[in-house]
């Protein structure tokens, strides 16, 4: 197939985009012609592949990176497909049949997510969660397709034994207020007045903007090296307090990677966070509750040991391969019958 995928251009590494580039580098090395179009992103946007030197591309992905400002229409190639999707005349007909990737809800806000959700194509959702936003937003169960996020196991491993760890907590720094990050300091400075010899390793895209006690270890923007071998090999627990999450990547980098997670039940935690079998999950927002788990995993080692093994195998299922095959799967029915995915008659790009 000939696809194409619309993606915000940054410098700096972020999950999100991270993920259209994963879909794009996947099909592209499954043998799929492949165009990247990077787009300016909070004045952060790249103009060559050296700007994003914190991701990998398959070599069979073309990329694209028009002038600051809206899309050229004009050099949108002939294609099958095209994700990135929002607006029925922001691209031609030639681009194809349109696609919207759903990644997360209630974090860019209802001027960005509701057209998304509303637009008159599939959804692509990352997180079963989000298939049921769109339920409740009205979406028609036909557009509306669950094609969970991957993992690369060869990078994210178990490189320390499990049964060996010291009193190390970690969680991912945001400074958006859905990541809950302000809760996941008052979390830990709980669980310290309970477990003196605790330590926490805190890791963001960005410096930390001088909210984080002085014996929190912060990594700003670590290699893919320090992030599997020191941070989340070197973690007992990884903790997430987010108030939301799509889909939560970390949370399964760090359980590929032996660590016991403890979150909030944000959405996306429900496809791998079990309570009680894979995880120790809280009510978003509950301080208390979350620091109780931290405590228990510390003080327990058997339960932590139990949890972490029963994650680690558990995620397993999340893998990039199977989530391409699941999305070749879904674009062949659609490209057969795009009228039955929720296409107007007529307007069914250059596959009709």
């Amino acid at each position: 197939m000939d696809l194409i995928f619309i993606a915000p251009s940054t410098r700096r590494p972020s999950g999100g985009v991270a993920m259209v580039y994963e879909f794009a580098s996947t099909m592209a090395a499954r043998g799929h012609r492949v165009h990247l179009f990077h787009v300016a992103f909070y004045q952060a946007d790249a103009t060559s592949l050296a700007d994003i030197d914190w991701y990998t591309f398959s070599p069979g992905v073309t990329h694209h990176f028009p002038p600051v400002g809206p899309i050229d229409v004009a050099r949108i190639p002939d294609a099958d497909v095209i994700f990135g999707y929002t607006s029925e005349d922001a691209m031609p007909p030639q681009a194809g049949l349109p696609v919207v990737l759903i990644q997360g809800y209630k974090m860019l806000g209802e001027e960005l997510e509701h057209p998304a959700f509303l637009s008159p194509c599939p959804k692509i959702c990352v997180a079963s969660w989000l298939v049921d936003v769109g339920r409740e937003l009205g979406v028609p169960e036909r557009e509306l397709v669950h094609i969970p996020l991957g993992l690369r196991h060869e990078k994210y491993r178990v490189t320390r034994p499990i049964t060996a760890r010291a009193p190390v907590v970690s969680f991912c720094h945001s400074a958006h207020v859905q990541k809950g990050s302000h809760i996941a300091i008052g979390v830990l400075q709980q669980v310290k007045r309970a477990v003196p010899e605790l330590e926490v390793t805190a890791f963001g895209a960005v410096p930390a903007a001088g909210d984080l006690p002085d014996w929190f270890d912060y990594r700003t923007n670590p290699s893919q090296e320090t992030l599997v071998e020191e941070i989340y090999n070197g973690s007992r627990v990884f903790l997430c307090a987010s108030e939301v999450e799509g889909f939560g990547l970390t949370n399964i980098e760090a359980m590929a990677c032996g660590a016991a997670l403890v979150t909030t039940d944000n959405g996306g935690s429900r496809d791998y966070a079990v309570p009680g079998k894979t995880a120790l999950v809280a009510p978003t927002g509950d301080v208390d509750e979350l620091a109780r788990h931290v405590v228990r995993l510390l003080r327990d080692d058997d339960e932590r040991v139990r949890l972490a093994e029963a994650g680690r195998t558990f995620v397993k299922r999340f893998e990039w391969d199977l989530s391409a095959e699941m999305l070749e799967a879904f674009l062949e029915r659609y490209q057969a019958d795009p009228v039955g995915f929720g296409r107007p008659r007529g307007r069914s790009g250059r596959a009709s």
